[in-house]
């Protein structure tokens, strides 16, 4: 991490250090919430979690070689005393992130963000030595555990923000300080909390107040929300057709692991192998290209970092098992990344589905359930299974458009009966929102067919 001492992060936070004098100099070698993770001469910072209290576990960092803790509370130990952990947390992660001084974007949408961020940071790695989110770590709470990694070395850092209710965003901006943003799109997720698509237009741009003045914009063209913001930074739109800086033809996919299409640069085309699946990914490559070619990144270095992406966790991983394979995206769901999965499945076998719960979407959430049905039907399912209160009404969507062999399953039962189910040649994707932890699902259908 930078370099950062005791006294240094008391000043940031604006916390009173308690500590005999020696302790005021002293170099901090890391910073953590977590006291499983305590390292000698850490940080450790004690947060109110939603069911445990990090100060409990002040003793155990201590004895673990934290150097000083942040506490809310006096302890007998050297100690930042602070009112709310949390916020002073975050500022010290923004006096972390504005002490490095390098360039930052910020990755931002509904559906696709960590595709897109991951696809970035192979392109801009080509260049810059990066500092980049890992896992989900891109909300209040992992944003400053983030930034707490920067390194002196690092001379660019791609960040991930995401977002479920209003404020969040600016808060994250006031800490992510960004030069740039790229925003995947507008879509119907956190319905819950944010009302409508334009409700999430409206928190999602919570950040542009905080952008650099000489920064820039990077929006995706084809989404109707962000095509009619006006934006007081400047914006480059990317897509998919020749009216943009960069765009893809002769689009083909190869397998199940491999996406090939020509790239278009404003002086070169060149072909590119993407080791990912759809065309929506094909939109992230394009999205990654626009903005390394604005920062100066040639086409030969893009087209090397795209193919050079290679899928993470539950998105898109393909699991072959002899005569089936299981495309794996149960990661996270919405609308419209759902529709975007359907439409991967290749066409050379049987395309089937097993779909859960979307949650946090509001009074909407049986309508948008039920229109997906219809959708699976219209994109030419040969069957769709679904498991949850709420993806009952995608069967039932599914059966009024004509997809007659569409199965709304117990949860207990579906692993069994998907199997009976299955052919030689199958392709069964596997996706729905976190929280129906679909991974366990997956578990017991492998090793049902192993």
């Amino acid at each position: 991490m930078l370099e950062l001492t005791i006294g240094e992060a008391a000043i940031a936070c604006g916390g009173l250090l308690c500590a005999n004098r020696d302790v005021l100099f002293k170099r901090i070698g890391s910073i953590t919430i977590d006291s499983r993770k305590v390292l000698p001469d850490s940080l450790f910072i004690a947060l109110h979690g939603e069911h445990i209290d990090g100060h409990r576990f002040i003793p155990a960092a201590m004895n673990s070689g934290a150097a000083c803790v942040m506490s809310e509370v006096s302890v007998s130990y050297p100690h930042i005393r602070v009112r709310n952990t949390r916020i002073a947390m975050q500022k010290l992660a923004a006096y972390m992130r504005a002490k490095s001084g390098i360039p930052v974007l910020a990755v931002v949408g509904s559906v696709g963000k960590t595709s897109t961020r991951r696809m970035l940071s192979c392109v801009l790695g080509e260049k810059y030595n990066l500092l980049s989110t890992e896992g989900n770590f891109n909300n209040e709470y992992g944003l400053p555990q983030t930034l707490f990694r920067l390194e002196d070395t690092n001379d660019f850092a791609v960040l991930e923000l995401g977002i479920s209710n209003f404020g969040e965003m600016d808060r994250l901006g006031e800490i992510a300080k960004p030069n740039y943003a790229l925003y995947t799109n507008i879509g119907n997720m956190h319905l819950e909390n944010l009302g409508d698509r334009d409700g999430v237009l409206k928190a999602k741009t919570e950040l542009i107040p905080h952008i650099a003045k000489d920064g820039m914009l990077f929006f995706n063209g084809e989404d109707d929300k962000l095509r009619s913001f006006v934006s007081p930074v400047p914006v480059t739109y990317f897509g998919m057709d020749e009216s943009y800086p960069v765009y893809p033809s002769s689009i083909e996919q190869s397998g199940l692991n491999c996406t090939n299409f020509d790239l278009h640069f404003p002086d070169a085309v060149l072909p590119v192998s993407l080791p990912a699946l759809g065309i929506h990914m094909v939109r992230n490559a394009v999205a990654a290209a626009t903005v390394g070619l604005h920062l100066g990144l040639t086409p030969e270095q893009i087209v090397h970092g795209i193919e050079s992406y290679t899928p993470v966790g539950h998105r898109g991983r393909i699991i072959e098992l002899g005569d089936f394979t299981i495309v794996d995206d149960c990661y996270n769901a919405g609308p419209d990344s759902m529709r975007a999965s359907i439409n991967t499945l290749p066409h050379t076998g049987r395309r089937l589905a097993l779909l859960g719960d979307m949650l946090e979407l509001g009074e909407t959430s049986p309508m948008l359930h039920y229109d997906l049905g219809k959708f699976a039907a219209e994109a030419k399912l040969d069957m769709l299974f679904t498991v949850g209160n709420l993806s009952e009404k995608i069967t039932e969507g599914a059966k009024a458009s004509g997809l007659n062999e569409s199965y709304h399953l117990d949860e207990k039962d579906a692993a069994k009966f998907i199997i009976s189910k299955l052919q030689k040649g199958d392709v069964l994707l596997v996706k729905a929102s976190r929280g129906m932890l679909f991974e366990k699902l997956i578990d017991k259908i492998t090793e049902e067919l192993k």
